[in-house]
Formats: C-alpha cells, sequence, structure tokens
C-alpha cells in the first residue's frame, strides 16, 4: 500500500534575515561611572573623551605601537577585508609565507615554524589574523621579543617590520 499524506502545499522557505555582527559592549560599575563623571566635570571633558583618553593611555603601556581604532575593513563581497599574505624571514633565511589565522613560532613540538635554538622558548610568539590584520603576539616568553630594543607583547605587523625574538633572532616581516 502507498502511503497517504495530507495535501499540505510545502510552504517556500523564507529568505534567511541579514543579523547585524553582534556588538560587544562593555557596562560600567556603579563607582567607574560615578568616577569617569567627576572626571568629566572637573576637566571639562565629555565622559567618552575621558574613557577614550584612558584607554588610549592603557593601550600605549600595555602593546605600544597597536592603534587604539583598526581602520574600517573594505567592503568586499562578505564585507571582511580580504587576507593580505604575509611572509617573514628568519635571520635573512628564505621567506616564508604565513597561511591561516594562527601561526606558532617556538622551539618546542607542534609548533608551526620550530627553531631549534635553546634561548627560544617552546612556545615563544605568535602570528594571528585579527580585525583585518596581522598581528604579533609574544607568549609571555622567557627572553622576550623586541623591536628597535624596546619590548613588543602585541603589534599590528607593517611591511619591513624586524622583531627580534629572544633579543638576539631577527624576523623580517613583508605584506603583499
Amino acid at each position: 500500500m502507498a502511503k497517504k499524506t495530507l495535501g499540505r502545499k510545502a510552504r517556500p522557505k523564507a529568505k534567511a534575515a541579514k543579523v547585524a555582527p553582534k556588538k560587544r559592549t562593555v557596562e560600567l560599575t556603579d563607582s567607574d561611572r560615578d568616577l569617569v563623571l567627576r572626571l568629566a566635570e572637573r576637566t571639562s571633558l565629555l565622559p567618552a573623551e575621558i574613557v577614550e583618553r584612558a584607554l588610549a593611555g592603557y593601550a600605549a603601556a600595555v602593546a605600544p605601537g597597536m592603534p587604539l581604532h583598526p581602520p574600517p575593513a573594505p567592503k568586499g563581497k562578505k564585507g571582511a577585508r580580504p587576507m593580505e599574505k604575509l611572509f617573514l624571514s628568519v635571520d635573512g633565511k628564505p621567506e616564508i609565507e604565513i597561511d591561516g589565522t594562527e601561526f606558532v613560532i617556538g622551539s618546542g613540538e607542534g609548533v608551526d615554524l620550530r627553531l631549534d635554538l635553546p634561548l627560544i622558548s617552546p612556545r615563544h610568539a605568535r602570528i594571528l589574523w585579527r580585525d583585518g590584520r596581522h598581528l604579533f603576539e609574544d607568549l609571555k616568553s622567557a627572553r622576550g621579543s623586541y623591536q628597535r630594543g624596546q619590548p613588543v607583547d602585541v603589534r599590528f605587523i607593517e611591511t619591513g617590520d624586524e622583531i627580534d625574538l629572544g633579543g638576539f633572532l631577527p624576523v623580517r616581516f613583508r605584506l603583499e
């Protein structure tokens, strides 16, 4: 026997509504809000300017060279900025192309670029794709990472940047 069904017509599928990306918000505690308002009264600045200046000072202290506001991503097919090609050269050796959203450099097993040197931490640093740009991050390595003699924790990568791993091993970056 053939199976019988009710004579309902299938409804056409509704088009998926475009969902705006979620904006992350930060809630201030009452005491923090009170402090911002008191500073605004004392300095004649808007509360938003007080917060902006505080964040700029913190960013300059913790991540020198990282802009407070990343440049807007140009609109493409999906509104995302296309990933630029990133190449790195360690100690003048041939360039390696970095592809993917995370690339780990270190002396340990399981990293993307293994440097068999005792002064390089097992997971020394990584390169991330964030906010439409490549980002260098030192992973709390024992000897640190430096650019022009200054410690680097986190910074966006520009063409021609050179960061010394452990203070002695130069890594040069090129964007294409």
